[in-house]
């Protein structure tokens, strides 16, 4: 009898605890009701920068614009774990809660859906950056060992004509930008007007991954007959969006608050070096928000990810973005570049730049070899910076 009621207890607490199990889900509110803030006052919670572009490419500012409603994530927070991250475009909220909180979440007036997207605790992920090997690039009098970049972007006109990105604003979204408040041999920091961490509001975007810093240099680094990035000449927005720790849904909700941000700032270019693959019945919001961004007169760049036949990451497959592939320095598309897949054949992306054998300079202020198309993206989004410099 005591074995049993043994099994029993065990039983009962086995199934409190599998029906406590955290989830990470996304909830879909219903509107934006007594969100404290109206279209006709947008300087509310846009920058005069960003009013300004829309009013120039003749973009309504809308509901859509709008923040979230601060008593529907409240009510929320009230009965989740955490609140990971929201989004105003979307107009949803991203927490952490066990399948009770679920229920009890759906059932709130204002919530249209609950999304299930992973479980709360994570797989990590080992993830390094591909610095194969020293870089012995022959120097190139202007560019120094970045020429081949800068030949592969063909902004060798524009540079001749004195046009380095002068009035470009560039928001770079990725995992980290380590060791750049250290570099100020290579980066001019006053290029850089905003820095935020969507991963971790607390944390230190210097401290963190350089991936981004990789990156950063293809654009900004400014050391004639060394290192001459491709538009050294714009300010910088630099963002962290990715957690390069875990593989999770819920990391394209923290690069869709980033690109909010950078709207809110007023970029004129986005650049991402970042790729979402599919995850079954989610949706991939990282391709909603950048078509978002480019009606609202962004340019939004990106790689098309490393995936060779297996097909475009998110969010190169959204409209009216540009999606970079990579070419060696002979102008050859590299096999790992991902193909689109039109009428049944494998086509490359319209847009290239070198993305194999990539000089690029590190966290240490190191030049070092690296390759992928998170490195051919910097250098079209320059490129576009310089095409559009304003002196």
């Amino acid at each position: 009898m005591s074995k049993l009621l043994i099994t029993l207890t065990l039983l009962i607490w086995s199934s409190i605890l599998l029906a406590q199990e955290g989830y990470v889900v996304r909830v879909w509110l219903t509107d934006k009701r007594e969100c404290g803030y109206s279209t006709d006052n947008p300087q509310e919670f846009l920058s005069d920068r960003s009013i300004a572009r829309h009013s120039r490419e003749q973009i309504e500012i809308s509901e859509q614009d709008l923040p979230i409603t601060q008593h529907y994530k409240q009510e929320v927070m009230n009965m989740a774990q955490r609140i990971v991250t929201y989004s105003n475009w979307l107009n949803t909220l991203v927490a952490e809660c066990d399948s009770n909180n679920i229920q009890q979440i759906k059932q709130l007036p204002f919530v249209k859906n609950v999304e299930v997207l992973s479980k709360a605790k994570v797989d990590s992920v080992d993830f390094k950056l591909n610095f194969y090997s020293a870089c012995n690039t022959k120097r190139h009098p202007l560019y120094g060992v970045s020429h081949p970049i800068a030949k592969s972007a063909k902004v060798a006109t524009y540079h001749k004509r004195g046009k380095r990105g002068e009035g470009v604003y560039i928001a770079v979204l990725d995992a980290g930008f380590g060791g750049v408040d250290t570099l100020s041999r290579w980066f001019d920091k006053d290029r850089i007007k905003f820095t935020c961490d969507v991963v971790n509001p607390q944390g230190n975007i210097y401290r963190e991954n350089e991936h981004g810093t990789a990156v950063l240099s293809i654009m900004l680094a400014n050391r004639e007959g060394e290192y001459m990035g491709i538009a050294p000449k714009s300010n910088y927005a630099l963002i962290r969006t990715e957690d390069i720790n875990i593989e999770a849904p819920h990391e394209e909700d923290m690069f869709v608050r980033g690109l909010e941000i950078a709207d809110s700032l007023g970029v004129d270019i986005v650049n991402v070096s970042l790729g979402y693959s599919d995850y079954a019945n989610i949706t991939s919001v990282s391709t909603l928000a950048s078509e978002i961004a480019t009606r609202k007169g962004i340019i939004v760049v990106t790689s098309c990810g490393n995936r060779g036949k297996e097909g475009f990451t998110h969010p190169a497959d959204a409209k009216g973005v540009i999606a970079v592939g990579g070419v060696d320095k002979r102008g050859r598309v590299t096999e790992f570049t991902s193909k689109e897949v039109v009428c049944g054949r494998y086509k490359a992306p319209k847009v290239c730049a070198l993305a194999s054998d990539v000089p690029v300079i590190t966290g240490n202020g190191k030049f070092m070899i690296t390759y992928g198309t998170s490195f051919a993206a910097p250098a079209i989004s320059g490129a576009v910076a310089t095409k559009k410099s304003r002196k």
